[in-house]
């Protein structure tokens, strides 16, 4: 389903991908040194002391045009990789929808078009990924999913896998190495987008039936469509991880891999009490996502620097979960506090051999086992 760029897309896209890899390798590396040698000396001379905060290095580095300059171009090849993928879709999409109404008998799609996208989705566009995961432009589009999948090889600097689920696969290899889960009945993917972190437990549970869920039409049709030509059986239906229509006690396993970064304060507790809900008793709960799962004293200058996705990448919710409770969440929703977990995916490396994203293996992990009754 993947739609091919013709030379000129391809060379811009490669463009893209270098440039990022440029300010990534040879210029965000610097940034450190260079605020300690031109920036921090200035303050300490004027305040006799260093910056005490992330705030007080945000002044300082916000009218500085070095820093300045890596800023704007890192948020610039945000859009350029997004607009130099655009191209191949918006030409090949006729085509792309066409192969989508041939790959329609594994697994089923459910749309519903009641189903009201977030405020937390539709106030800005996240990632700047013009128009977000969600809007629809013609009948049957799957424009957004595809370029969203076509662009996380460049985000990613190919280190997602040639399926881009490595995130998926690093909880696959958590369950084999630490929880010795019996063999699921059924499992949900909440937020699922375009089905890359749904379809390796359909790989690795052929017996499972697999569902996944999100809010954005047009990814799951992509997504219905890529299993499809994959060769994999899931089941798609839009609906709010919020608040589904699956009854009590459904779920061996639920998941989500970089959801709850993606929405609000009000919706992570409802999230977690659904997960609870629709968990069986003895069932796991399992979410990967970006921050820290523990407060940490961390230098200034890196403190300011965590926050750039935030401030210039629409990552806008980010921050906010960082200082969460998500342990009383957790426990608030049901789930016991013995069973309640924030670990690293960094411990399934091994698990992932053949993968290049270190940086993703160290993303935290959050789980929780709904307890059996005595």
């Amino acid at each position: 389903m993947q739609p091919q760029p013709n030379h000129d897309e391809s060379v811009r896209q490669d463009f893209v991908t270098d440039l990022r890899a440029f300010l990534t390798d040879e210029i965000f590396t610097k940034i450190a040194p260079y605020y300690e040698k031109n920036v921090q000396p200035e303050f300490v001379k004027e305040k006799n002391r260093k910056p005490k905060d992330k705030s007080e290095v945000r002044d300082l580095m916000l009218k500085d045009k070095s820093y300045q300059s890596w800023s704007l171009l890192q948020r610039l090849s945000q859009q350029m990789m997004f607009t130099s993928v655009i191209d191949t879709v918006e030409r090949t999409l006729s085509d792309l929808i066409e192969r989508l109404k041939q790959h329609n008998s594994l697994g089923t799609l459910e749309l519903d078009n009641e189903v009201k996208i977030p405020k937390y989705l539709t106030a800005y566009d996240i990632h700047q990924q013009p128009g977000g995961y969600h809007t629809e432009k013609i009948e049957d589009d799957i424009a957004p999913g595809v370029v969203y999948d076509i662009s996380l090889p460049i985000y990613s600097r190919n280190s997602m896998g040639d399926e881009n689920d490595l995130l998926s696969q690093a909880i696959i290899g958590h369950i084999q190495k630490y929880i010795k889960l019996p063999k699921p009945e059924r499992i949900l993917d909440l937020g699922c987008a375009i089905g890359n972190s749904t379809l390796p437990f359909a790989k690795i549970y052929p017996n499972a039936e697999i569902h996944g869920i999100d809010v954005a039409s047009p990814c799951l049709r992509y997504a219905h469509a890529r299993a499809n030509a994959l060769g994999v059986t899931a089941h798609f239906s839009q609906q709010n991880a919020e608040q589904t229509n699956f009854e009590n006690e459904t779920f061996d396993l639920i998941t989500s891999c970089l959801l709850l970064h993606e929405t609000s304060h009000s919706a992570i507790p409802k999230i977690i009490n659904e997960a609870y809900r629709l968990l069986k008793p003895g069932g796991w709960m399992m979410h990967l996502d970006v921050y820290p799962f523990h407060k940490q004293v961390i230098e200034p200058l890196y403190d300011f620097l965590k926050d750039w996705e935030i401030i210039n990448n629409n990552e806008n919710f980010s921050g906010a979960l960082r200082n969460m409770n998500l342990q009383q969440i957790f426990e608030d929703a049901g789930f016991n506090k013995d069973t309640i977990e924030f670990t690293s995916a960094a411990a399934v490396a091994q698990y992932t051999k053949g993968y290049t994203g270190d940086f993703y293996l160290k993303l935290p992990i959050y789980l929780a086992q709904k307890l059996k009754i005595a």
